[in-house]
């Protein structure tokens, strides 16, 4: 747990960060958002110490900070900032492996350790373990900052803008992808955005803050439905409807879908009791494609989604509900299926059911 008490920080007569008190839990994800200078990153690295206080106390799991030297705190806590920072004359494996090398942990350890945390970021450890930092694209070197601040597995991790040097579909695919992790993991996050729209999507709780100061810190549902005043309310916006189903997932709004099931060259079923546009499995309910009955009631008449347009005929069952709604308006479809991670049909979710929760 993290506990910031009467937290200030002066530079000359500016006054950074002026009496802020917030506590995260443990496994929390707590995002700072605020207009620029508002004093977010100045607070994220006093955790760590890059950064010290000028008054009040932090405190993790009951310790001040100050009662050990910052090198030592630093060990414990993982880093991830917006530009990476990974060091350009060493290969992926060696960046990854700074923190434990320090520790002293031995060399097959530590190669366990790369590979395990490379297939947890989503990057194959056969092709990158040896690639320089210059060989990796944005998003790839944003994974490696990831990985890198987990090595040795730190209870704490934070997080300065760390998708904010990356186009808008890498930056959510990467958000997606800290979500994953951090339903495995459940390390306790501070993270530092400008986007609200991510702080929504990734927060526990978030804390909003303007010229210093803690304006508001709450769950996203509760900032989207009442702001504390006039800033946060114009901060948030006018569309707090469409930024709370961000927080809804798919998962809570998907119904079941009757499918056909393909099998060889034939369809399985009575293609009489399924709706005019029909779902298509494979044996197994991994779905293929699409079949039109009105049109055909063959299998051969099966328009099967290839891999490549997986991503955008279909959400999977960690989407949200505006991730869903997106797709839909994307391709000018009424409804979209729901697959998990092996593309297994799970259910469908319709712009009715999205229309339905918004009007509540």
């Amino acid at each position: 747990m993290i506990r910031m008490e009467e937290v200030t920080k002066h530079y000359g007569n500016t006054v950074a960060v002026d009496g802020l008190s917030i506590e995260v839990t443990d496994g929390e994800v707590c995002v700072l958002i605020g207009p620029s200078g508002c004093g977010k990153t100045t607070t994220l690295r006093m955790i760590n110490r890059l950064v010290e206080p000028s008054e009040g106390r932090i405190l993790i799991n009951g310790e001040n900070t100050r009662s050990k030297p910052p090198e030592l705190l630093r060990r414990t806590i993982g880093y991830a900032i917006q530009n990476v920072g990974l060091f350009p004359h060493m290969t992926v494996e060696q960046n990854i492996a700074v923190v434990p090398s320090i520790l002293g942990w031995d060399r097959s350890r530590i190669t366990n350790r790369v590979h395990e945390l490379l297939l947890l970021v989503g990057l194959d450890p056969d092709v990158y373990t040896h690639k320089y930092p210059l060989q990796l694209s944005g998003g790839e070197a944003q994974r490696v900052g990831v990985a890198r601040a987990l090595a040795a597995d730190p209870p704490i991790l934070l997080m300065d803008e760390p998708f904010g040097a990356v186009d808008p579909l890498t930056r959510e695919r990467l958000q997606q992808q800290f979500l994953s992790i951090q339903t495995e993991l459940r390390k306790t996050v501070v993270l530092v955005t400008h986007d609200l729209d991510e702080a929504v999507r990734l927060a526990d709780r978030v804390a909003v803050m303007r010229q210093g100061r803690l304006v508001q810190f709450d769950t996203p549902e509760n900032l989207l439905a009442s702001p504390n005043d006039a800033f946060v309310r114009s901060f948030v916006g006018a569309d707090r409807a469409l930024k709370r189903i961000s927080r809804i997932p798919v998962t809570s709004l998907m119904k079941p879908v009757p499918a056909l099931v393909r099998e060889g060259d034939t369809l399985s079923q009575d293609v009489s009791q399924v709706p005019r546009y029909a779902w298509v499995v494979d044996t197994s309910g991994r779905l293929i494609g699409w079949l039109d009955t009105q049109q055909s009631r063959t299998a051969d008449a099966v328009y099967e989604i290839d891999a490549s347009q997986m991503e955008y005929l279909t959400v999977p069952d960690s989407a949200s509900a505006r991730e869903a709604l997106s797709h839909m308006l994307g391709q000018g479809v009424r409804s979209i299926p729901v697959i998990d991670a092996s593309r297994h049909l799970l259910g469908e979710i319709t712009l009715r059911d999205i229309e339905e929760v918004t009007a509540e």
